[in-house]
């Protein structure tokens, strides 16, 4: 197949959807297809490590539309692709107009939240381009039954959750600030969440409301914050870090929650290796749902069994007391238990783990899951002709 991707998301800039957009095109790449990509512009300073690459010169969403808009429309007439693939709605307007005059269809990946956003307009805009689209992909089943639960067509929603591939060994040293503390506070079990400071992860909560509870059952308990405000994100404009502090202060957990900020990967693969249960608390927020939970897989990648809150699209990454351990949203009672227990049996936690790397690595390995992409679209192609 001969693809187009259109993104505003793509590295070097950093992020979930960035990570999905770079797999899903080297995955189908090596899958023997072809894939032009057409990108957003970079900040200024950076460099683009693929040159290969249809960049916008200009920064701004509006940019990155017309850009792909025009540079899209070129690479039809030079080569016509089977289909174009938009890796979040940002860059479906583009994919929108270029199929009502070229007729080539084309295919939107879905992660939750973009489809949540409380706003009349918003929600008026991504209506035609969501019905214009021969393909959904969706990240999880919960992400799914939103389409359809808002009229969209089963048989054109496609479920392929996210990939990961296994870390290579970093090749920088671990910073000494990382390893300074986590030699200070060996020994004590360790609790690790990762992802951006936003509302719906729940972070605070878990401090004002869980950890108490674990620290009168574990004295020494130790929780790790690894991850920075989402100050890039079109979606999130909330700036939390300042209340996590305050929780912490509030609770005298100072020796117990730290929060971290962004680790360079050698420095968050030590994070891992010292982690015993990994956490994921999220909130049940209608307006803003956790799509999937990567970092669940991540965790696993290191043999680190998850706890985490069963909403969004968590439970497609957790298996249920196979690889981890799914609560009740909002139930601090259930999740402190469901941690405590992990905690307590060191044979069941080793399990979980053992059980949690094995299935990442069989069922959500980005060459498995390129293999659903292609499936999917080779059908897409197929109807069209």
């Amino acid at each position: 197949m001969k693809i187009l991707m259109l993104t505003w998301n793509y590295p070097p800039t950093v992020g979930g959807i960035e990570q999905v957009a770079f797999h899903t095109a080297s995955g189908l790449r090596a899958r023997g297809h072809r894939v032009d990509v057409i990108a957003a512009a970079l900040p200024p300073g950076v460099a683009d490590p693929a040159p290969d690459i249809m960049r916008a010169r200009r920064p701004g969403i509006p940019s990155f539309l017309l850009h792909a808009l025009r540079s899209g429309l070129r690479r039809i007439r030079v080569d016509r692709p089977d289909i174009m693939l938009c890796p979040s709605l940002t860059s479906a307007p583009s994919a929108w107009l270029l199929h009502l005059v070229t007729r080539v269809p084309y295919a939107i990946q879905i992660h939750g939240s973009d489809i949540l956003v409380p706003r009349a307009l918003y929600q008026w805009a991504i209506r035609p381009l969501l019905r214009g689209a021969c393909r959904l992909f969706t990240n999880s089943r919960n992400t799914a039954d939103l389409l359809e639960r808002r009229g969209y067509r089963t048989e054109r929603i496609r479920v392929v959750c996210p990939g990961v591939t296994p870390p290579p060994p970093p090749s920088a040293r671990p910073s000494e600030a990382t390893m300074d503390l986590l030699a200070r506070t060996a020994g004590r079990p360790t609790l690790v969440t990762v992802g951006r400071l936003i509302k719906r992860k729940g972070i605070r909560e878990f401090i004002d409301e869980v950890l108490p509870l674990l620290a009168a059952r574990f004295p020494g308990i130790l929780y790790l914050v690894v991850g920075g405000e989402a100050k890039a994100s079109l979606i999130h404009h909330e700036r939390i870090l300042d209340q996590l502090q305050e929780a912490i202060r509030r609770g005298g957990h100072e020796d117990r929650a730290l929060i971290l900020g962004r680790l360079s990967d050698a420095d968050l693969e030590q994070v891992y290796r010292r982690a015993d249960v990994f956490v994921l608390p999220c909130r049940d927020d209608p307006h803003d749902v956790e799509g999937f939970g990567i970092v669940i897989l991540e965790a696993a990648l290191h043999g680190v069994p998850s706890v985490a809150t069963r909403c969004g699209g968590i439970p497609d990454a957790i298996a249920d007391q196979h690889t981890g351990v799914l609560v009740p949203a909002g139930d601090a009672a259930a999740m402190a238990d469901a941690i405590g227990d992990v905690l307590c049996d060191p044979a069941r936690r080793r399990q979980l783990g053992d059980q949690a790397r094995q299935r990442t690595l069989t069922e959500f390995t980005w060459d498995a899951i390129a293999a659903r992409y292609e499936e999917a679209l080779r059908l897409a192609c197929a109807e069209r002709r």
